[in-house]
C-alpha cells in the first residue's frame, strides 16, 4: 500500500504541478479486462467488461514529445448465470482499480486545430478489490435449495493486486477534444500458486476534454 500512495502522490505532484503551460485533460472510456491463466501449459481465459475515468496531464519534454501522466479510477464488471447438473448460479464479477499511466507520446499536427499522436509507456496497477458474488438454487427430489455467497479475490488467495502493463495506442485531438484507443500488456504473474501463471491484459478506447 506504501508504494501505491507514492506513486499516487508523485502522479497528483505533476498533475497539479508540472508546467503552467501543460494540458489538463478529463478523460473516460471503456477497457474490458482478460485474464489468462496459464497451468502447466494449458490456457483459459476471463472477461470482464470495464469501464474507467480520470484526468491526465500532458507535459512537453523536447519539441513534439510529450509525456502524459494520468489517475483513473477503473471499474470492471461481468454477470453471468451457469448451470451445473440441478443447480443454477447467477453470478456476479466486480474489481475496483486504480491506473497510474505514464506514457511517453509524439504528435504529428495536421493543421492548427488537428494533432495526431502515437503513445507507449508503462501503467501502474493496484487492485482496490475483487470479488465474487453468487446467488443459487437447486431442485433436488422436489425441494427446492437456495445457496448465496461471496469470495474475495485477494483474501488468503495468493493473488497479487500490484500489476505493472506495457500501454501503447493512437490518439487524435481536434481543438480541445481527443478520440484515442490502444492497448495494455500485463506483465506481473498476479498468482504465486505453482507452475501458474495469472495475467492481465485489455483493449481500451476513450474521449477526452481539455480542460
Amino acid at each position: 500500500m506504501k508504494k501505491v500512495l507514492s506513486l499516487v502522490a508523485v502522479a497528483a505532484m505533476m498533475l497539479f504541478v508540472g508546467k503552467a503551460d501543460a494540458q489538463l485533460t478529463f478523460r473516460l472510456g471503456y477497457a474490458p479486462q482478460t485474464y489468462t491463466v496459464d497451468y502447466n501449459g494449458s490456457k483459459k481465459s476471463a472477461e470482464m467488461n470495464g469501464l474507467f475515468v480520470g484526468l491526465s496531464k500532458n507535459i512537453g519534454l523536447s519539441g513534439d514529445l510529450k509525456v502524459s501522466v494520468g489517475v483513473d479510477a477503473r471499474f470492471n464488471f461481468k454477470s453471468e448465470t451457469s448451470t451445473i447438473g440441478v443447480t443454477s448460479l447467477d453470478v456476479t464479477r466486480t474489481q475496483l482499480l486504480l491506473d497510474v499511466p505514464v506514457l511517453f507520446n509524439y504528435g504529428l499536427r495536421l493543421n492548427s486545430d488537428i494533432t495526431f499522436s502515437a503513445f507507449v509507456g508503462p501503467t501502474f496497477s493496484y487492485a482496490f478489490f475483487g470479488q465474487n458474488k453468487w446467488e443459487g438454487n437447486a431442485s433436488l427430489w422436489g425441494a427446492g435449495i437456495s445457496s448465496d455467497g461471496t469470495e474475495d479475490w485477494y483474501d488468503n488467495t495468493g493473488r497479487g493486486r500490484f500489476d505493472v502493463s506495457v500501454t501503447f495506442g493512437l490518439k487524435l485531438a481536434i481543438n480541445e477534444y481527443s478520440l484515442y484507443g490502444g492497448y495494455n500488456m500485463g506483465l506481473v504473474n498476479l498468482t504465486d500458486a505453482n507452475n501458474t501463471t495469472l495475467k492481465g491484459s485489455n483493449i481500451f478506447v476513450g474521449v477526452g476534454l481539455a480542460l
